[in-house]
């Protein structure tokens, strides 16, 4: 998506990526479909559709989705899916025409963009209406410091660090996209799910032995085996209640921050 190197970082993780991602909620799903139906929005293009998690189900309440990733092994997960409209393109540079499509979504994606943005920019441009992201927010309440949920992810850090392989496993998604939002401040934010959930910390572990983050795809097997299973031994069977919240923002495309000059 952001770049060459990105790409080919998803057709690795293509084959793992489903199985260590949670689903969007049944709630979040319908809330998002109900808030598209409110602005009116009836053909969307989804910038960085992966596997089609998201399109799926928003295809099954009957939106009109065009599907653009960058990555041939995440597109290929999502054709296997059954759905109808996909191509291949980059975010910087839109395979359409402007005002091609009612609204441009990204969900889960923004953290990924080295350019956002660019990418924002270029959504408006193919865009009649409204850029649209689905994101998760911080409770309203959090402090600057990390939630306890995000204990493994300090854990493993400081294990690599010490292993040769600093800088890994920083910010997390919620961070670059919160930075993302101070930066271009919505014309809208509408919640879709606010839930507490209580998992297992090894959880967080789990998806890191799998090797499904871009970030340890260049570590040596055998350096992050060690390091996970050290992890393990320090978290134990502890579980962490946190709370999910996911919301869809709107940006308007009079907004100078994301509009694309005409």
């Amino acid at each position: 998506m952001a770049s060459i190197a990105v790409s080919r970082d998803f057709d690795t993780l293509s084959s793992v990526y489903d199985e260590t991602r949670e689903p969007l909620e049944p709630e979040t799903v319908r809330g998002l479909s109900d808030f598209l139906d409110q602005h009116g929005i009836r053909s969307l293009l989804e910038v960085g559709v992966g596997t089609g998690r998201v399109a799926r189900p928003l295809v099954d309440l009957g939106v009109k989705v065009v599907g653009v990733d960058a990555s041939r092994g995440m597109l290929g997960r999502a054709v296997a899916k059954g759905l109808p409209y996909l191509v291949r393109g980059n975010a910087y540079r839109l395979p359409f025409p402007d005002r091609s499509f009612d609204a441009t979504l990204f969900v889960h994606v923004l953290h990924l963009l080295d350019r956002p943005d660019d990418g924002l920019r270029e959504a408006a441009r193919v865009s009649r209406r409204a850029v649209l992201a689905v994101l998760d927010l911080p409770p309203p309440d959090a402090s600057k410091k990390p939630g306890a949920e995000e204990e493994p992810r300090r854990i493993l850090r400081e294990i690599l660090a010490q292993a040769g392989y600093p800088d890994l496993l920083r910010a997390g998604p919620r961070a670059k996209e919160q930075e993302i939002l101070r930066n271009h401040p919505p014309a809208e934010v509408e919640v879709l799910l606010d839930r507490e959930v209580t998992e297992p910390l090894s959880k967080r572990i789990d998806r890191i032995e799998k090797r499904a983050y871009r970030h340890v795809l260049r570590i040596p097997p055998e350096v992050l085996a060690a390091a996970v299973a050290e992890a393990r031994a320090r978290v134990g069977n502890r579980t962490v209640t946190h709370r999910r919240r996911e919301a869809v923002v709107r940006w308007d495309l009079a907004d100078p921050g994301v509009t694309a000059p005409r």
